[in-house]
């Protein structure tokens, strides 16, 4: 998690969220239909529950090793004057790297708060306007709040593209990977010795979405548009009739923001899909390790 090259806070967070379901989803014995992970924490504080099916399945390692990515979360959704959630509550199903959830900054997480640890979230996260049951618990008076700001200096965004937004600390919560694009457009290019692939979802229009794919001196690249892109994790891709699927690796999918499986339509003439197979097979069969090809 700490080796990650994030842009923003946004994304960073996103792949706090990922982490959670590929932990939860480890601990869990096959044939589940529904995780859910909850964390509530005030200071150091914290209480961790997952449940499988609606099962309890927590340990004491599991809650250890979730409680990394929650309190990064917590940081990230930080907000001057309001502080950050105290409760989040992620939901997981199979076969998706998406998930769904809620998170609260207002709900008393505990029947009793320990006065340290109300003393350390307010300092830490302080907010204009505590909770009663927050001020209750506190020891003295409320303490002066620390001049902090989680992961504020490397909130960036690419020239002319909108920033990113916020991570909430109150409401719902959602994530939909994209499973399919259409392509409508093909353009390779060989300039340099280097074989690189586009596909777009509208014709002539760089800015539309699109997918890359190119190789230079034994390195492979990956992205969709407006992502991070990857020169890892494409395990498989065939080219079938007027379909493209990719299977990818966890994390690169996340990277891209997809799901593991991902196909591309092709709306494109007969010959330009004949192009295609012959431009991609150039840019895919120097891939190291090499990904298994079918149709290529």
């Amino acid at each position: 998690m700490g080796s990650e090259h994030w842009r923003s806070r946004h994304e960073e967070g996103r792949g706090m969220r990922a982490a959670v379901g590929d932990l939860v989803r480890a601990a869990a014995e096959p044939g589940w239909s529904r995780l859910v992970a909850r964390h509530a924490q005030v200071g150091a504080h914290t209480r961790t529950t997952v449940l499988r099916d609606g099962h309890e399945i927590t340990t004491d390692d599991l809650a250890e090793d979730l409680a990394t990515p929650f309190q990064r979360l917590r940081e990230l959704s930080h907000r001057a004057g309001e502080g950050t959630w105290l409760t989040c509550e992620l939901a997981f199903v199979p076969g998706s790297r998406g998930y769904t959830g809620q998170v609260d900054p207002h709900v008393r997480p505990f029947e009793h708060v320990p006065a340290e640890a109300a003393l350390t979230e307010l300092t830490l996260f302080p907010r204009d306007e505590p909770p009663g049951w927050l001020l209750d618990a506190l020891p003295t008076a409320p303490p002066l709040g620390l001049p902090v700001s989680y992961g504020g200096d490397y909130d960036r965004w690419r020239r002319n593209e909108p920033p990113p937004p916020s991570l909430p600390i109150t409401g719902e919560l959602s994530y939909l990977p994209e499973a399919t694009m259409t392509a409508r457009a093909f353009e390779h290019s060989w300039e340099y010795g280097q074989p690189t692939v586009f596909l777009l979802e509208r014709p002539g229009d760089p800015q539309a979405g699109h997918l890359l794919f190119s190789h230079h001196r034994k390195t492979f690249w990956m992205s969709r548009h407006g992502m991070r892109g990857s020169g890892e994790g494409l395990r498989a891709v065939t080219l079938d009739d007027r379909t493209l699927r990719l299977e990818l690796s966890p994390r690169t999918a996340d990277t891209l923001e997809t799901e593991t499986a991902f196909e591309i339509h092709l709306d494109l003439p007969e010959e330009t899909v004949g192009d295609l197979r012959t431009a991609l097979s150039a840019v895919l069969r120097a891939v190291t390790p090499a990904p298994d090809l079918s149709g290529l």
